[in-house]
This record gives C-alpha cells, sequence and structure tokens, in this order.
C-alpha cells in the first residue's frame, strides 16, 4: 500500500504527526508512507526516519508555478490513499495534484477553506487534541485502532546537533523558558516571567535558558527579560535540531501555546503550558497534560461574558490580558512537581 501524508506545518503540529507515522509503519509492514512535508519542520524531523518513510520536503506553494512544479514531482507516483492533514487554502490545491481515488479529509467543522471538495472521505468529528484527530485519519485508513507507543513520540537527533550546541556553554543543569508564540496575544507577560525566572533562581538556584525562533516578538520578548533579570538568552541563535537539543538538555520547558512546547514533549523533556486564548485540551503538550495550567473557561467567562457551553468549537479569547489570569505561584506549584527534591 503506498500512502501520501499532507502535513506541511506548523512545527509543532508535525511533531503530533510523527508517532502517528511511526505506529502506522509498525502496524502495516506493507504500507510505504509518502509525507509531503514543509521545508522548516523536515529541518527538525528529517533525522526521524524509517526504511519505509519517505519524506517529500517542499516549500508551501505561492503560485501557479509552484503547484505546476509540485505537480510534476509527483507525477511518478500513484497512491492507494492520501492521507489529507492539513486543511487550508494553499495546502487544499495540493489535493488534486496527487493521482488517487481516496483522499481522507478533516470533518467539516474542522477542514478549512472549503477542504472537503477535494478530499472523498471525512473523519469524524471529536471535541478532541490535534494528535488524537490526526490518530482518527490512520485509524479510518487502516479500520482498526492505531497503537501509539511512548517511543514512537522520540524526534531523533543527530550528534552533531547536540555538540553544536557547546559554543553556547550552556551549564549542566537549567530551565527553560520559551516566552514567545506566534502571536502576542498567547504571551505571558514580561513581569510575570521576570518574576517566575527570579522565583526559580531563588528557589533552585538554577540558571534559565531563553529560547525562542528568529521571528521580531521572540527577540523583543527576550530583550525585555533579559534587560531585567541575569539570562542566558539563545534565542535566535539556532536552528531547529539544536533547540531541540537545548531543550533536550533542560529540567523543564515553561512555555506558552507554541510549536518549542511540542519539541520539547517529543525529546522527553517536561513541559509546562501557559493556556488561555485557546483550550490545552486541542492543542496542549500532549504527554504533559498533567502540568499545562489552562485558563480558557475563565478567559471565556471575564473577556467573551459567556459560559464555556455557550460558544462555539473555534472559539478563541483574543486578549493578551487572558493568559495573565496564570499566576506566578501556579507555574511555581508545576514546578514543585516536577521538581519535587529541590
Amino acid at each position: 500500500m503506498k500512502v501520501a501524508l499532507v502535513r506541511l506545518s506548523a512545527i509543532g503540529d508535525c511533531t503530533l504527526v510523527l508517532p502517528v507515522v511511526r505506529a502506522l509503519l509498525r502496524q502495516k509492514p506493507e504500507l510505504e508512507l509518502y509525507w509531503i512535508i514543509g521545508k522548516a519542520a523536515y529541518s527538525l524531523l528529517k533525522d526521524s526516519t524509517h526504511p519505509r518513510l519517505h519524506y517529500i520536503p517542499i516549500d508551501k506553494p505561492k503560485s501557479m508555478s509552484d503547484y505546476r512544479s509540485l505537480k510534476k514531482q509527483l507525477a511518478e507516483h500513484n497512491f492507494d490513499a492520501v492521507l489529507a492533514m492539513q486543511a487550508s487554502a494553499r495546502a487544499n490545491l495540493i489535493y488534486p495534484l496527487i493521482r488517487c481515488a481516496r483522499k481522507i479529509g478533516f470533518d467539516k467543522t474542522r477542514a478549512r477553506d472549503w477542504q472537503w471538495l477535494f478530499t472523498s472521505e471525512r473523519i469524524d468529528f471529536s471535541d478532541e487534541h490535534l494528535h488524537d484527530s490526526f490518530r482518527r485519519f490512520a485509524e479510518q485508513l487502516i479500520q482498526s485502532k492505531l497503537e501509539v507507543s511512548a517511543d514512537d513520540w522520540s524526534i531523533t537527533l543527530p550528534s552533531d546537533a547536540v555538540s553544536s550546541i557547546a559554543d553556547l556553554q550552556l551549564p549542566e543543569s537549567y530551565v527553560v523558558i520559551n516566552p514567545a508564540a506566534s502571536k502576542l496575544e498567547r504571551c505571558w507577560s514580561t513581569a510575570n516571567t521576570v518574576q517566575l525566572i527570579q522565583q526559580i533562581q531563588e528557589r533552585y538556584q538554577l540558571p534559565v535558558v531563553l529560547t525562542g525562533g528568529p521571528d521580531k516578538l521572540d527577540h523583543e520578548l527576550a530583550q525585555e527579560i533579559e534587560s531585567q533579570v541575569d539570562v542566558i538568552n539563545c534565542v535566535g541563535k539556532t536552528n531547529l535540531q539544536q533547540l531541540a537539543a537545548i531543550l533536550q538538555k533542560g529540567k523543564v520547558c515553561i512555555a506558552p501555546d507554541t510549536g518549542p512546547a511540542h519539541v520539547a514533549n517529543g525529546v522527553g523533556t517536561p513541559v509546562i503550558g501557559l493556556y488561555a486564548v485557546a483550550p490545552s485540551k486541542l492543542s496542549g503538550p500532549y504527554l504533559n497534560q498533567e502540568y499545562t495550567i489552562d485558563k480558557f473557561e475563565p478567559a471565556v467567562q471575564q473577556f467573551l461574558g459567556k459560559n464555556i457551553d455557550q460558544v462555539r468549537w473555534r472559539t478563541r479569547v483574543h486578549s493578551r490580558q487572558a493568559i495573565d489570569l496564570i499566576s506566578v505561584d501556579e507555574v511555581m506549584a508545576k514546578l514543585g512537581l516536577l521538581m519535587p527534591e529541590l
């Protein structure tokens, strides 16, 4: 069986697909899987290999020329099924380019930009975590339960990714804080972050490493924090595999709704997730849900003036004040569960 899987981004979402891919290949030894993946996510996962897993890394198509090039690239393949795990305008236009009659997509609630027009089957809707929805694609394909093991989650890092962070001269033991997310409204306030760092340093005598990407928001938040408290600022200084190596060495990662939280989840580092704009049950660090602090329900009440059962599935609380419903004491309490010996 020859299967195409389309999930281009985001980085965190692709780490949630990886265990599904591994479990699927293990349960179906006759299956060959071709993952059409964004180049950024591929740069993180490229060493997470399998003899029957074939990555097709691409840039997101932006023009008709891009789609024609992709069509030519896929022309040599005849697939038995397509797992259409991405629903967006640009991704949806990829599906007609794939020669295959059976194309499994999202249900109408979760299928964005009319994805159902480009697929032949839909998974059932459930108010569930994104990873669990990815499992549903595999289960619909094989018509049986998908057994995902703990090992399936592990992101494989090459030795040079680990050795290359030696230049950063990180301490032997540290706590990671990733302050930024894709949107400012998902980011905890600088005042809270600074107070948290001070309490970590005082209680645990541990240094704090800041991580993040090259975006302007990442740098601005890190600079605000660094101007007020002593930290090791690694924001924008690493590629994705090096970021994963930093997270892997950390005792714990504290982060809002952002890709590095899922990367930490995939390298075995405990994550304290900070959620309020969106519910963590949909996109929180999957293996660390007991450590996640979720203020979505009180945020809906306070900022939208509604009860949780009155809002639609796609509802988001678009206010930065929402995440500041999370207190420093609550985060320290979660740290106490993870590091009770200190």
